[in-house]
């Protein structure tokens, strides 16, 4: 065997034969063996870069290879860490980061208009405005304009109810976007009588039309009319939403743009900005447009119009970055938990390889040989961690999106792309560096001479035990800021989920019904549509009752309008009261058990041909009628031909957008007493009442309208229930997120907590079996290393309940009926840590207590 420096103890030196030998058996060159025991020796001769750097990984590579237990675990902790936030940054990269998937993204922004009215600060455009956009800006290369509707397709196959759009002909060209096949729309065909042509979307066409590239020419029915299918739009194009199947012209004839129409804000405008032109500079031009409209159109911008430009990404994100950012925010913390995990197992490894350090330091190696080996190994963890952090991710991916909300923009674009991977790449290496560094610059400056000696094993214990005491704090301070904000979107949505929606949901089934206008050209044809449904429903068993509205609770619809009071004349234009409308037939409070606080509902008697009745909710009556009574005043739509409806009920408060909406004012007006004269038939949405499983009742409904109408197809077939539901997925994703955060970031500072508190059990296995020689009692041990465990825990809390306050105010956003600093909250997360820790505690402390005091003392 080789020889050793002579102040080495026999010990030392059959460990180095030892080392020696299994470095050689493993493929080693003397050389090589050498280096990985001691570092650059003068008689070995100094290596090259990269035999010393690849000798310094195969070393690591051996050294993990035979201990297989803790490499384990450490890769399964960073795996879960690393995956977690290459889950979430996918999401985050999809939804916030990636351009949107348009020709020269950056440049198209959508125009809202402002017609300076308290709360009306966003409204879409009219045709006219549009138009003006068009033709009188300089700083556009294209401007369009759409609206979402839905169309019923008949003549090929089922009938069914397609989401669609109509849209300007320009909208294609904004986005840089042609036809897979066939063309896209002309300018002449947004006129009247040109207009039944219809682009249809990649999924329709593979789904109804098996791909066939026939179907150009083809003329399908479309809400009754005769329409010629003159494209098919690829399926990277999906504006303005993954689910719009049709694309018909806007309708833009003398009619749409006459200044009667310029009141209709019903078009989101958007434009394309030339190149080189800023935001800045086109919201300019735009004001130059704008300003002239109050001159020319005194009736329609009496409070004066200005229009603000938004751009595309912002506008598709919405409101959903904050929370991803948040979400991204949990996940890191979780990231610096599971380092601290490492960082602390590391420690205790470093300390037990006490001896193999020192006797590398004593064979010649330097300090920074030392840290770059211990490095290497830290490195390869975190790559190697990285790897599987990526696998977890992609297994994680389907769950992920399944929980999301569809309210998240762009979710199908999630995936594990090359950003994703490099973000991964790039955590693994500050991870690597961030866990490995201490335990590196601690083992690496032990003294030498104190390590040599059989006494030396507790200075280097207490290094370790202070520098693990740390981490462990700082993960119980991480961890105690996660569980306090998945603590606090818990109590949140418990508050939102008790909030009753002000009827009675149960058994209620929901559908949508839109009759076209093509085929029901006058509203009594449409009326005789659903006397026929709704009695056909009532007669079914099991059905209690059926009624329709224009916009049901939860349904994502619903508008406003303005209206005058009888007897009181707004002093400026902005003073007319404008509330939420809503169409609705008799017997809808009764169906959905809405309460009639004082009057009566609608019945059947109130028709076109009887007085014009309308009701009205607690909240509109309170705000009109402060401290009076609503039932009796007379309200009307039209100021020049007014047509006064009479309130004859007030109605108790619904949630109509979602559980934690603030109470809106509403009016209710009967579907048999349109507003105006000209109305024809209107997209309805149906409630029906069952006394047992209402999506059972959902064939009967389509069995009813068959036999009523064999073309009629129903659409958004959905429980209340689920309706309800729906609206609180986006709480419950951030909720489910968190709370899984929180619960992995509260294990493994359980861990943490368990791993130092058991390694200081076992170091300090002499003093305890000293205590019991003397005397002390075995409670008195367990106490006294339980009070060391819970010391740090509690440390930890009191910081992270510090760093809770400052940091919790970001969620106030997403909270409801709590407050960030939410005292209920803050009182339990400790006492449910503290739990914890005193389990992590007990284990190695009731271990401690049988300790036998002569083993003790004679091993030592």
């Amino acid at each position: 065997m080789r020889e050793w420096p002579r102040h080495l103890n026999q010990e030392m030196r059959q460990h180095l034969d030892d080392e020696y030998a299994a470095l050689r058996a493993g493929g080693a060159t003397d050389a090589e063996a050498m280096r990985a025991l001691a570092g650059d020796l003068d008689e070995v001769g100094a290596p090259s870069p990269v035999a010393d750097v690849a000798g310094d990984v195969r070393y690591a590579l051996r050294s993990l290879r035979t201990h297989p237990g803790f490499t384990a675990v450490v890769l399964a902790t960073l795996a879960l860490g690393i995956g977690a936030n290459a889950a979430i940054f996918s999401v985050v990269n999809a939804v916030l980061l990636r351009p949107l998937p348009y020709e020269g993204a950056d440049r198209i922004a959508v125009i809202w208009g402002d017609l300076h009215r308290p709360g009306v600060n966003r409204i879409p455009a009219s045709a006219g405005e549009y138009a003006d956009y068009r033709d009188r800006s300089h700083a556009f290369e294209h401007i369009a304009a759409y609206d979402t509707a839905g169309f019923n397709l008949t003549g090929a196959g089922e009938p069914e109810e397609l989401d669609g759009a109509v849209v300007t002909a320009s909208l294609f060209p904004l986005f840089g976007a042609t036809p897979e096949v066939g063309r896209a729309f002309t300018a002449a065909e947004e006129q009247a009588g040109r207009n039944d042509v219809a682009l249809l979307s990649h999924s329709l066409w593979t789904r109804r039309f098996n791909a066939s590239r026939n179907v150009i020419g083809q003329v399908v029915a479309i809400d009754g009319r005769p329409t010629e299918i003159v494209g098919v739009m690829p399926a990277s194009f999906e504006f303005p939403d993954p689910a719009v199947d049709i694309w018909k012209p806007l309708l833009l004839d003398a009619e749409a743009l006459s200044s009667d129409n310029r009141g209709s804000h019903g078009y989101t405008a958007l434009a394309r900005m030339r190149p080189g032109v800023t935001l800045v500079q086109a919201q300019a031009d735009l004001a130059g447009v704008t300003a002239t409209f109050k001159t020319e159109y005194p009736g329609n911008y009496r409070t004066g119009f200005t229009a603000t430009l938004r751009s595309l990404q912002e506008e598709i994100v919405g409101d959903t970055a904050r929370p991803l950012f948040i979400l991204l925010g949990a996940v890191g913390l979780v990231l610096l938990i599971a380092c601290a995990n490492v960082s602390n197992l590391l420690l205790a490894r470093a300390a037990s390889r006490r001896k193999e350090i020192a006797l590398r330091t004593a064979l010649g190696a330097s300090r920074g040989r030392l840290v770059r080996q211990l490095m290497t190994e830290s490195g390869l963890i975190a790559l190697a961690g990285g790897v599987l952090g990526l696998v977890v991710a992609s297994w994680s991916m389907d769950l992920l999106i399944g929980l999301a909300p569809d309210t998240i923009p762009r979710l199908r674009e999630v995936t594990l792309d090359r950003r994703v991977v490099g973000f991964t790449a790039l955590v693994s290496v500050a991870t690597g560096a961030l866990f490995g560094i201490v335990p590196a610059l601690r083992a690496s400056g032990a003294a030498l001479n104190e390590v040599l000696k059989d006494g030396g094993r507790s200075g280097e214990s207490a290094m370790h035990g202070r520098a693990g005491r740390l981490l462990v704090v700082s993960e119980v301070a991480l961890s105690l800021v996660l569980l306090i904000g998945a603590g606090l979107l818990v109590h949140s949505f418990a508050r939102v989920q008790n909030v009753e929606p002000g009827f009675d949901a149960r058994g209620m089934l929901t559908l949508r019904l839109a009759l076209p206008e093509s085929r029901y050209t006058t509203f009594e044809q449409g009326d005789r549509f659903f006397d026929a449904l709704f009695a056909a429903q009532r007669a079914r068993p099991g059905v209690e009752a059926v009624a329709a509205a224009n916009a049901l609770p939860f349904s994502g619809v619903g508008g406003s309008r303005t209206f005058h009071i009888e007897g009181r004349e707004p002093k400026r234009p902005e003073d007319q009261p404008e509330e939420q409308l809503r169409i609705v037939t008799d017997g809808y409070f009764q169906t959905m058990r809405i309460p009639v606080v004082k009057g009566r509902e609608f019945t059947d008697r109130d028709r076109l041909s009887a007085p014009r009745v309308a009701v009205v909710n607690e909240a509109l009556a309170r705000k009109h009628w402060p401290g009076e009574t609503a039932v009796g005043r007379r309200i009307a739509f039209s100021r020049d031909e007014p047509h006064w409806y009479e309130i004859v009920g007030v109605v108790a408060n619904i949630k109509h957008r979602g559980l934690d909406a603030a109470d809106r004012p509403e009016l209710y007006v009967p579907y048999r007493q349109p507003l105006f004269s000209n109305w024809t038939v209107r997209p309805m949405q149906l409630v029906v009442r069952t006394a047992g499983d209402p999506l059972i009742a959902a064939s009967t409904v389509r069995q009813d309208v068959v036999r009523i109408d064999a073309e009629q197809p129903i659409s958004d077939v959905r429980t209340m229930d689920d309706r309800i539901g729906r609206s609180l997925a986006a709480r419950r994703f951030n909720m489910v997120l968190l709370a899984v955060f929180a619960s992995l970031a509260l294990t493994l500072a359980g861990i943490g907590i368990y791993g130092i508190v058991a390694y200081a059990v076992t170091e300090r296995t002499h003093e305890i079996g000293v205590r019991l020689a003397l005397g002390a009692q075995r409670r008195d041990v367990m106490a006294m290393i339980v009070a060391q465990g819970m010391a740090m825990a509690a440390a930890g809390a009191a910081v992270g309940v510090v760093s809770a306050l400052l940091l919790t105010r970001v969620m106030t956003s997403l909270l409801f009926g709590v407050s960030a600093a939410d005292p209920v909250t803050f009182a339990a997360i400790p006492l449910l840590l503290a739990a914890v820790a005193f389990v992590a505690c007990y284990a190695p402390a009731r271990r401690a207590t049988r300790v036998d005091p002569l083993v003790a003392l004679r091993t030592e």
